[in-house]
């Protein structure tokens, strides 16, 4: 018998006591409609111990229809102790809102997008054209037949995925706009680069002809190379998610894991990592530098302790470079977040 103890805290909002597996407070259903909805539930709940229940009501108040379906669920206990196999279906009439919450103990079977389809495809039809009891009807057969039945959860599993395929004009316009997306990062990633190498190739050519000092030498390096590796992301990211996106559209059978292929890149160990970083920006650099040293009018190797060229540094390192002073700006606001967490799943909908 289905039986739910309550208690009442001074200051909350009087949420319903349900003393009935289907309690028509909105007066939606005809008396044997709610006769035939309790002795369906009932027998279902004697056999299986799953609890569905049906609520509905005028109105929500001041309250979201989640919040209300979470509040009278937890304040109702709704299903058994131990095993948290309760489910709940809300309607609001006045705010034609409703919603399938689900206890915890289902949410592994009764999953947000199950929840979500059986509202989309089931219910809210059957609910505009004012038929509450076949939609509440077809909505619990079809939720006691997931419970139930593996097999039909995998092919309703299927339905939804078939339902979520983007059509081929979709993909083409996806396609055009995220080539846009990443090749506007790619090319500020790109430009970014080529200043900060640039950068990078100056202070060498400044340092070999006593136009960089040697003591300026490592903090002007530094500060481009902060550029060239600022830029990285902005080239790596796009590519990164491009290859994952193009990878969820060629089968499961030749999926592309772009974070497998990481871990199995032997080569990308931190002595490798470090090989390449010195290759890339010092030895390359300097190959660079002496291979063209004709636009430096084969000036002699000349190198200068502490004195910069005013002209070269000028002309080679803007103000925003890294020979310029930094100014910022520093805050002591600060923000703590908390650790909320949700009274259980489902899916709402409307009508």
């Amino acid at each position: 018998m289905f039986f739910v103890w309550f208690q009442q805290t001074n200051g909350q909002e009087d949420f319903p006591i349900l003393t009935e597996i289907v309690t028509d407070n909105a007066a939606l259903f005809s008396e044997s409609e709610t006769l035939k909805l309790r002795e369906k539930l009932k027998a279902y709940e004697t056999e299986k111990t799953h609890q569905i229940v049906v609520l509905t009501i005028n109105s929500l108040g001041n309250n979201t229809v989640e919040n209300y379906a979470n509040q009278v669920f937890n304040k109702n206990k709704l299903g058994q102790k131990d095993a948290d196999n309760g489910l709940l279906i809300l309607i609001a009439k006045n705010d034609r809102k409703f919603r399938i919450e689900v206890g915890y103990g289902l949410e592994p079977i009764i999953t947000d997008a199950f929840a979500s389809r059986i509202i989309r495809k089931t219910m809210t039809p059957k609910f505009k054209d004012g038929r509450f009891y076949e939609g509440v009807n077809a909505g619990t057969t079809e939720i006691i037949q997931l419970i139930d039945d593996p097999k039909y959860r995998d092919e309703f599993a299927t339905l939804i995925k078939e339902e979520d395929k983007i059509p081929l004009w979709g993909k083409v316009l996806l396609g055009v706009m995220l080539t846009l997306f990443f090749s506007i990062f790619i090319s500020a990633g790109g430009f970014t680069f080529y200043t900060g190498y640039k950068k990078v190739l100056n202070v060498f050519r400044g340092l070999i002809i006593g136009k960089v000092s040697v003591i300026s030498f490592p903090f002007l390096l530094l500060s481009s190379l902060f550029l060239v590796l600022f830029s990285l992301p902005f080239i790596v990211l796009p590519l990164f998610f491009a290859v994952m996106i193009i990878s969820t559209q060629v089968g499961e059978n030749t999926m592309i894991d772009p974070f497998n292929l990481i871990e199995e890149a032997s080569f990308l160990n931190p002595t490798n990592l470090l090989i390449f970083a010195v290759v890339l920006f010092i030895i390359l650099p300097l190959i660079i530098v002496f291979s063209t040293r004709s636009s430096i009018k084969y000036q002699p190797l000349k190198f200068s302790l502490l004195k910069n060229d005013k002209k070269y540094m000028s002309k080679n390192f803007s103000s925003r470079g890294s020979s310029s002073s930094y100014r910022s700006s520093s805050s002591s606001s600060s923000f703590s977040g908390g650790g909320g967490s949700s009274g259980g799943g489902g899916a709402s909908g409307s009508w």
